[in-house]
């Protein structure tokens, strides 16, 4: 084989590999999609919450609340890093985060008592 033929086969196998890692990640986010509660689904599970997989659905819900809260809070201490500390926008910015963070320690307690809730249910 030469030199531009490996080349070739390497970069189909290259490109393969890739399209299927796209296809992969795709599915992965329509997957993710399928499983995220509305508000509303929210409200009527927290009301209807019976089985362990309802507590464990709540607790995935409430999980992903904690992550989007901190990840928040650290982009507005990063911009309140970025203005003038003596600034209204700097103060508003480091105010935001201190909530936000605490806001993501409450889902994420949210979250720890609906594991719990689960775990009770299957004994």
């Amino acid at each position: 084989m030469n030199s531009h033929s490996i080349r070739v086969a390497v970069l189909a196998v290259f490109f393969l590999s890739t399209s299927v890692l796209f296809v992969a990640a795709q599915d992965h986010s329509m997957n993710m999609k399928q499983h995220q509660l509305t508000q509303k689904q929210v409200k009527a599970l927290i009301v209807s919450a019976k089985t362990s997989e309802d507590h464990m659905r709540l607790a995935s819900y409430f999980r992903g609340e904690a992550q989007r809260e901190q990840a928040s809070a650290k982009t507005h201490e990063e911009m309140a890093n970025l203005y003038d500390p003596k600034t209204e926008m700097a103060k508003h910015c480091k105010n935001l985060s201190e909530e936000l963070r605490k806001a993501g320690e409450s889902a994420s307690s949210m979250a720890a008592e609906h594991e719990k809730m689960a775990a009770s249910t299957r004994e």
